[in-house]
């Protein structure tokens, strides 16, 4: 006898809340069995993948009215999804679809989709654990049984992962991204036919020039958003995925102490994110600095190219890097330090001239005895605006050019630590120090 997994108070109040399809039964399928068998039902997430062999534009219709829910029908795929709120106010997503087979015509590029069996479903699937399959019974409220065609329950107690075939990474290559999530955030060992389907897929020439930036990108953003996102990079590096698709053939010692360094930032950087506009995103911003800092121009830009990063994105990321002249001072960090003495006041006043990508660049590139200073910077003082802007002194022509951004730092200097409270007591220090010093 095979013991059914119970799916806990939360999951089970939706899934007794979905609707009979046409076929009478439906069932659960991929990450959500595999976390569920694995680590039990206070692991899963919040998304579930349905499937049946029923219609699917009456079933997905009946689904978004059983819980009032829009849903998304993606008919070229044979795919529907929804959000519903569960118990607990917790929002989650439904994804829908009908069996299907797939026919990649060419390797890399999305495939077409056709009406299918439970063994074409589960075939085309890429690892044994994601092509386990749960059938729910409306009737009985309850898993009634478990198809597994591939072993993946086997390997799920093993803690291994194992493609289905060899052809695999190669059918698509983003399948590559996946297998370093799962392994690092599961911690999973490689099937012995792990090594020949990975050495396939890298072998091949232009691998990734099918799959595009864009699908490419969203892999990126899916790896950041790990519970150990620098393991995942790891893994990337040393398999030589990252390889293929930037030419960076190493994760230095260096490059991987900018990471940790940005993982220390991420909540203040997540907690910017309200106040921040468009497309300004500090957390991507500085990974991407951490990873990309240090490389030659040309490799930079083969690289931002094989990451699928927008062209607003690199150009501002590479004028940040490698357009010193376009900062009021040079050598990023060092720079810093002797423009203000490393006065701190001054070196918030100085750090105020500069956009939000600088500041993430001078933090990944400070001192580790600084790094609080910079997430109290970040976090906290990173919008207030200056008392006077660069534009009053222009009415000072006695100040010479070369030393407005000195006086402009030192206003905000003694602005941060209370001297100066508003914008007329600037203008008195002002009228004073020019009367003073530049007579």
């Amino acid at each position: 006898m095979v013991r059914l997994p119970d799916p806990g108070p939360q999951w089970r109040q939706i899934l007794e809340r979905i609707p009979a399809p046409g076929g009478g039964r439906f069932y659960v399928v991929g990450g959500w069995v595999r976390d569920l068998l694995l680590l039990g039902p206070f692991s899963l997430g919040s998304d579930i993948d349905l499937v049946s062999e029923g219609d699917l534009v009456s079933w997905s219709r009946a689904v978004g009215e059983a819980f009032g829910s829009e849903v998304r029908l993606e008919t070229e795929f044979l795919t529907a999804r929804t959000e519903v709120v569960g118990e607990g106010g917790k929002t989650v997503r439904i994804d829908l679809a009908r069996f299907r087979r797939e026919v990649y015509d060419i390797p890399g590029v999305l495939p077409r989709v056709f009406p299918g069996s439970i063994e074409d479903d589960a075939g085309r699937r890429d690892f044994s654990m994601n092509a386990v399959f749960l059938e729910w019974s409306p009737d009985k409220k309850a898993f009634v049984r478990i198809i597994d065609p591939y072993g993946g329950r086997k390997d799920i107690r093993q803690g291994r992962i194992r493609p289905l075939r060899e052809e695999a990474f190669l059918e698509d290559p983003t399948r590559l991204f996946r297998w370093a999530r799962l392994s690092i955030r599961l911690g999973l060992s490689d099937d012995a036919s792990m090594a020949p389907a990975l050495e396939k897929s890298l072998g091949t020439k232009g691998l990734w020039d099918p799959v595009g930036g864009a699908r490419i990108y969203r892999e990126i953003e899916r790896l950041m958003r790990e519970p150990d996102p620098i393991g995942v990079t790891e893994r990337l590096f040393s398999s030589r995925i990252m390889e293929t698709l930037t030419g960076i053939s190493a994760l230095s010692r260096v490059r991987r102490s900018r990471l940790r360094r940005w993982q220390g930032f991420r909540p203040i950087l997540k907690g910017l994110a309200p106040s921040v506009p468009e497309p300004e995103l500090p957390d991507r911003e500085m990974f991407f600095l951490a990873l990309l800092f240090g490389l030659t121009r040309q490799r930079f830009r083969e690289a931002v190219k094989g990451l699928g990063l927008g062209e607003r994105f690199r150009g501002r990321l590479e004028k940040v890097i490698y357009e010193p002249t376009s900062w009021p001072f040079r050598r990023f960090y060092v720079g810093l330090e002797q423009e203000t003495g490393r006065d701190y006041g001054k070196m918030k006043a100085l750090a105020d001239r500069l956009d939000l990508t600088r500041v993430l660049l001078l933090a990944l590139l400070g001192r580790e005895s600084d790094q609080e200073f910079w997430k109290e910077y970040i976090g906290r003082e990173r919008w207030v605006p200056p008392l006077l802007g660069g534009e009053i002194l222009l009415g000072y022509p006695r100040i010479p050019a070369s030393l407005r951004g000195a006086v402009l730092a030192e206003i905000r200097a003694l602005q941060r630590t209370g001297v100066l409270r508003n914008a007329g007591e600037a203008r008195r220090w002002l009228e004073r120090k020019v009367s003073e010093e530049f007579p």
